[in-house]
């Protein structure tokens, strides 16, 4: 099994030769930002793409 590796650029630009659009990406942080933050941001970006958050 070959595993392949592609930067962030090349695989936007591979979907869009295939036409097809990513759902959602989104940055929720980076390495200063809390783990609690980032959950949040997730929970956020989720909301607002769709998706229902059960507690």
């Amino acid at each position: 099994m070959k595993i392949i590796i592609q930067s962030i650029k090349n695989y936007f630009k591979s979907k869009k030769e295939r036409g097809l659009e990513p759902v959602f990406f989104e940055k929720i942080g980076d390495q200063k930002t809390s783990r609690d933050e980032m959950r949040e941001n997730l929970i956020k970006a989720l909301k607002r793409n769709g998706w229902t958050i059960k507690k």
